[in-house]
């Protein structure tokens, strides 16, 4: 379908064309020209590929996000194609393990070992099966004793490691020796220095590596993220969510694992349907290229430096209303450089309010 915005006082008709949305001109509300009477500006009901656009829990978009598969999906299909982890930084090697040598499985939530009693104890009590290690056999008698008793399945080992959507946990034994070395509790690759996980919490023996800062293959033809994410825009952004969601606020600032801030995140919309393109004259906006819509998440944000983050209650821990996610350096980076980015994509008179910039990451190549 054609859309054509009339700018100025009728003296130019500009238009793109934008296929795979249709606009009804009868619901345009909350007319406005910004810019210098340049841009004009509403709202309006759309509906994409004939299908109306309704609201989604952060839930349902983060589980609709992954282009091909979902996280149980890509586990099972690399039962028994070994592990193989690297840095991105600088390509070492810091888990080698060939087929048969290294299972994987899913875990339920992104911090079931450190918030759940499963992840305190490896059993679905409190006690920790201290209490009387025969009632938590597997099997419900008393031929499992001990730590037998606990539940292995979340039990990194050396020929076993966890994934979540976001992280893969490994036992140190697992990794490859002086590949990563630590730092109090941040693991660091031992070859360039750059921070990669940190320590399960309680748990010194587990590392949990991120998936933004290290690659993975299994015995799939693409890297994990490649696999399941059409880029790292939408792997950060399902980032996001899931950390609102977990934390039941749509403020979030990052920090890198030294508890640096780095940038302030504010959840506006969890969905948005954006186009790409440049306007032409209307007359000939019918013949012209289309505009690839997509949808997208849409934030604003505010990046420190060490003087604002010494000034702003939201970046100190203040603001109990403020979430806090800690992650690698590099990833806390890469999501402000994202952002910027996509500020740079809108018109001027769209990128900031107040002191926040606007920013969007998108969370799939088409609707």
């Amino acid at each position: 379908m054609n859309h054509a915005a009339v700018l100025g006082d009728c003296v130019f008709r500009a238009g793109a064309r934008i296929d795979d949305l249709s606009l009804s001109p009868e619901s345009i509300c909350a007319p406005t020209w910004t810019d210098n009477h340049r841009l004009f500006m509403c709202k309006v009901h759309a509906d994409a590929a004939h299908l109306p656009l309704v609201p989604k829990t952060f839930h349902r978009l983060a589980r609709d996000m992954t282009t091909t598969t979902d996280l149980e999906e890509f586990v099972e299909a690399s039962a028994g194609g070994g592990l193989f982890v690297e840095c991105t930084g600088c390509g070492a090697k810091l888990v080698e393990k060939k087929a048969g040598e290294c299972s994987i499985s899913a875990l339920p939530s992104e911090d079931f070992l450190e918030t759940s009693p499963g992840g305190d104890f490896y059993c679905r009590d409190t006690c920790g099966a201290q209490c009387d290690p025969f009632k938590h056999s597997h099997h419900g008698d008393r031929t499992v004793i001990g730590t037998q008793a606990r539940h292995d399945e979340w039990t990194p080992r050396e020929d076993y490691a966890l994934m979540s959507n976001t992280t893969i946990v490994v036992h140190r034994e697992t990794l490859i020796p002086d590949a990563v070395t630590f730092e109090e509790k941040m693991a660091v690759c031992g070859a360039c220095n750059q921070p990669l996980g940190a320590l399960v919490k309680n748990h010194t023996t587990f590392v949990a590596l991120h998936d933004s800062v290290t690659s993975i293959r299994t015995n799939q033809p693409k890297p994990y993220l490649e696999t399941r994410f059409c880029d790292m825009a939408q792997f950060f952004a399902l980032l996001i969510l899931g950390q609102c969601e977990a934390q039941s606020s749509l403020k979030l600032v990052i920090r890198s694992l030294d508890k640096t801030p780095h940038i302030l995140v504010w959840l506006l919309d969890s969905y948005v349907v954006l186009a790409s393109g440049d306007l032409v004259d209307g007359r000939e906006a019918a013949s012209a290229a289309n505009c690839p819509a997509f949808p997208a998440i849409k934030m604003l944000y505010k990046v420190f430096d060490a003087s604002t983050a010494a000034s702003d209650p939201r970046a100190n821990g203040e603001d109990a209303s403020v979430g806090l996610m800690d992650v690698p350096l590099g990833c806390a980076l890469k999501i402000v450089e994202l952002l910027l980015q996509s500020s740079h994509t809108l018109p001027p008179a769209c990128r900031s309010v107040g002191q926040f910039y606007v920013g969007f990451l998108n969370i799939s190549d088409s609707i």
